[in-house]
């Protein structure tokens, strides 16, 4: 790992290390990643072997580091998938979108530290053994199907990945995972659905959670191939049969185990499960229990912030699925403060095609266009998940672009589950 940074001051400083210094190995172990090195740096005493300029050298340290090394390193580089999925997000992006929104990550290091979902059709015998080792825990693996056949054609693969073998072997081993099967009807619903849902359960606990999603399909699938979305009758008919699984489930092993997307129960205006339903919320990132947990964590922050909250007047901007959330839970109780206007705007997504539905995937553009000469308010609310770490929308748009072209403040939710800490402090 190269270093691009020696921190001032720093223990790495002081035993002579340099920015552009190649970190070779620490002992014994050679250093492939950030997470090789902090499985490694806080043994005693360290040796650490360095290349400079083609030249290798030893440092030893005999003692104890009670502080960072103080070094950072240039990026990581990331696997990239080679997978061709039929289903696959990236495909369906419209061009001249920023380079990273066309990169297909597939690496094991980024489900562990990120919780990235991975097939493991790259992970070699050696991958799965330091996987074991080095206890990268839990990991997150998209599966789809089981059936050999059906998984070649749904991943666009070659040859058998023998992904069970792998579960099998990582499961031997008391490594945790979380299980994703992203629903395509006609390919892997149904027999395939069960036979698949089936398998992992025999790995369990070691499978602790499956989460089932439905497809997501943009307008830009014209050279791709031809899948049919998840409709609200058939998100009723998985529910149905969800049911009956969970009630398996938990008779065998005394854990749900098998998840459903929030979007299932939304499509076809369905109640949500209860929280007790989702056990951990395994997946919550992956928008399996998300809606419920907003909605109680809502409630509760309401309980303890009613007091506080004054009559403000301000824009909510929210997507197809999550409006009737507002609807229904959210503003009835914002309405009991007098005083309090809130305009909800239900944005349809022209970027993507209007079939989908979710709020994270709105562009700046859509949002300008469909806001402009509204009544807004003194701001404008939008979800955490809506920009990127750099606040840049899909379309590369800037909240400060937004802002600009609407002439409002925007406040991005910090944290979309405690949104009610933000409007307290806008008083």
């Amino acid at each position: 790992m190269k270093i691009d940074r020696v921190i001032p001051k720093s223990t790495a400083e002081e035993i002579g290390l340099r920015a552009g210094d190649d970190l070779v190995r620490i002992n014994d172990a050679p250093v492939r990643d950030p997470i090789d090195y902090e499985f490694w740096i806080h043994d005693t005493p360290l040796i650490l072997t360095v290349e400079r300029q083609e030249r290798r050298f030893e440092i030893e340290l005999d003692f104890e580091l009670t502080e960072p090394l103080g070094v950072e390193f240039e990026s990581m580089r990331y696997r990239c998938c080679g997978n061709k999925c039929i289903f696959c997000f990236v495909d369906q992006n419209p061009p001249n979108l920023r380079q990273t929104l066309y990169f297909k990550d597939e690496d094991y290091r980024l489900s562990f530290l990120y919780g990235n979902y991975v097939t493991l059709t790259n992970s070699s015998q050696a991958d799965l053994e330091r996987i074991v080792s080095q206890r990268l825990s839990p990991l997150y693996v998209s599966v789809h199907a089981v059936d050999r056949d059906i998984r070649m054609r749904m991943l666009g693969l070659k040859r058998d990945d023998h992904l069970m073998q792998k579960l099998k072997f990582l499961a031997a081993e008391n490594i945790e995972m979380h299980a994703q099967i992203v629903l395509c009807p006609g390919w892997n619903d149904g027999r395939v659905l069960f036979e698949t849902v089936s398998a992992l359960a025999g790995l369990y606990p070691s499978v602790q959670s499956v989460a089932i999603v439905p497809v997501g399909l943009t307008r830009y699938r014209k050279q791709l191939v031809p899948l049919q979305p998840v409709t609200a009758a058939m998100a009723k008919e998985i529910i149905a049969w969800h049911q009956k699984q969970v009630e398996r489930f938990s008779e065998q092993l005394k854990h749900n185990f098998l998840y459903l997307a929030d979007e299932f129960y939304l499509l076809c205006g369905t109640p949500l499960p209860k929280a007790e339903m989702y056990d951990q919320f395994y997946q919550i990132e992956n928008g399996v229990g998300l809606t419920r947990a907003f909605i109680d964590q809502f409630y509760d922050d309401y309980k303890r912030l009613k007091s506080r909250l004054k009559p403000l007047h301000f824009s909510v901007v929210t997507a197809k699925m999550a409006a009737p959330v507002w609807e229904t839970f959210l503003l009835p109780e914002l309405f009991k403060i007098n005083g309090m206007k809130i305009e909800l705007y239900q944005a349809v997504n022209r970027f993507y095609g209007d079939s989908i539905t979710v709020t994270g995937l709105l562009s700046g553009e859509d949002i300008a266009d469909q806001l402009m000469d509204k009544p807004l308010g003194d701001f404008i609310l939008l979800p955490a998940n809506i920009v990127n770490v750099d606040r840049r929308f899909l379309d590369d748009w800037t909240v400060e672009k937004l802002s600009k072209t609407l002439n409002k403040r925007i406040i991005i939710a910090d944290d979309d589950l405690h949104f009610l800490d933000q409007l307290v402090e806008c008083l």
